[in-house]
């Protein structure tokens, strides 16, 4: 099983607006996905697009923990959530998505995919995680614990 760290960054200071980072097994998540989609990238040829995310704002427990979607990009399918949106800052125009799913001991990102781009994320695979700590990521980055 994975771990996983939600960090909470300032993006805009002076409106106090945050992103969340994800942080997995202590590996900043978008640098996964940036190694994932680089042979992709590099193949199209578009290396500068492998990664190319911004950490996404204003997405809730409930929609980490695989609930209704807090915002739901242009070509998302029904089970799957966003969880990296656009350096723009429009999720329609660039997304990474996945389906979230929880059991009683665990959440799982499965199916990784970019809204616009058909790039391999085999090497990333399945993130399992235990909810339990899962959980406790998310009540210390949303000032519950």
């Amino acid at each position: 099983m994975r771990s996983i760290e939600f960090r909470r960054i300032s993006t805009k200071p002076a409106e106090r607006e945050t992103s969340l980072q994800f942080l997995i097994d202590g590996v900043s998540f978008l640098e996964l996905v940036r190694e994932a989609e680089l042979p992709g990238a590099l193949a199209e040829p578009a290396p500068l697009l492998a990664g190319d995310y911004a950490p996404s704002t204003r997405l809730s427990v409930e929609h980490l923990l695989g609930g209704a979607p807090d915002r739901v990009p242009h070509g998302v399918e029904d089970d799957e959530h966003l969880l990296l949106g656009c350096t723009c800052g429009i999720d329609d125009c660039w997304a990474l998505v996945a389906k979230i799913a929880t059991s009683e001991d665990t959440v799982t990102w499965s199916g990784l995919r970019n809204t616009y781009r058909d790039w391999d994320y085999g090497r990333i695979g399945d993130l399992t995680f235990s909810r339990r700590q899962y959980e406790k990521a998310l009540d210390t980055a949303f000032g519950v614990a």
